[in-house]
C-alpha cells in the first residue's frame, strides 16, 4: 500500500458494519430450532453474555448452588453439571413457548432499533381470512457481540399482551 499523493482524497476506513436485522432473524430462528430439537449445546452458544448471566441468575433464584452457577458462568462445570443444567434450560424455554408450532414460526426484526441491539418478534402464521398479519407469540432479543448476533432474551409474549 502507498501513501496518497498530495492532492488525492483521502477516505477514512469505515468502521466494521454490524449484521444486518435479517442475520439477526437468522440468529433467533437457530435459537428457536436448537429450542425445539432439545440442542442445548446450541442454545447455550448463541446466548450472549446477558443471555447467560440471565439464565443462571434465574437457576440460582430457583434453587440452583451459586458455585454451580459459578462454574457454569465461567466453563468449569463438568460435563454431567453442565449437561444436567442445559437440558433443563432448554425445558424451561420450551415451556415459555408451549402451545405454539415453533416449525411455522415466521420471524421479523422490529424497523426501529438502537445500534447492536434489535427484537425480532416471532409470529404464528394465521388463516388469511382472519388477517394479513399473524399472531404474535413472542420475541427475542438480540445484541452484537464480537461482530455476531446473541439471543441476550427471550419474551414468550409481546409486550403489553394480555390472555
Amino acid at each position: 500500500m502507498t501513501d496518497p499523493e498530495p492532492g488525492d482524497a483521502v477516505v477514512p476506513h469505515a468502521p466494521e458494519a454490524e449484521p444486518g436485522t435479517a442475520e439477526a432473524a437468522a440468529t433467533a430462528r437457530a435459537f428457536v430450532e436448537a429450542v425445539a430439537w432439545g440442542e442445548h449445546r446450541t442454545v447455550w452458544a448463541l446466548l450472549g453474555p446477558e443471555g447467560r448471566k440471565t439464565v443462571l441468575r434465574v437457576g440460582v433464584k430457583n434453587g440452583m448452588d451459586e458455585a454451580l452457577a459459578a462454574r457454569l458462568r465461567d466453563g468449569t462445570a463438568g460435563m454431567g453439571e453442565s449437561e444436567e443444567f442445559l437440558g433443563e434450560l432448554v425445558d424451561g424455554l420450551r415451556a415459555d413457548l408451549a402451545g405454539n408450532n415453533l416449525d411455522d414460526l415466521e420471524y421479523a426484526a422490529d424497523a426501529e432499533h438502537a445500534p447492536g441491539q434489535v427484537r425480532v418478534v416471532l409470529t404464528a402464521p394465521i388463516p388469511p381470512l382472519l388477517g394479513p398479519v399473524g399472531l404474535p407469540v413472542g420475541s427475542v432479543e438480540l445484541a452484537v457481540i464480537d461482530g455476531a448476533w446473541l439471543v441476550e432474551r427471550l419474551v414468550p409474549r409481546p409486550p403489553g399482551f394480555t390472555p
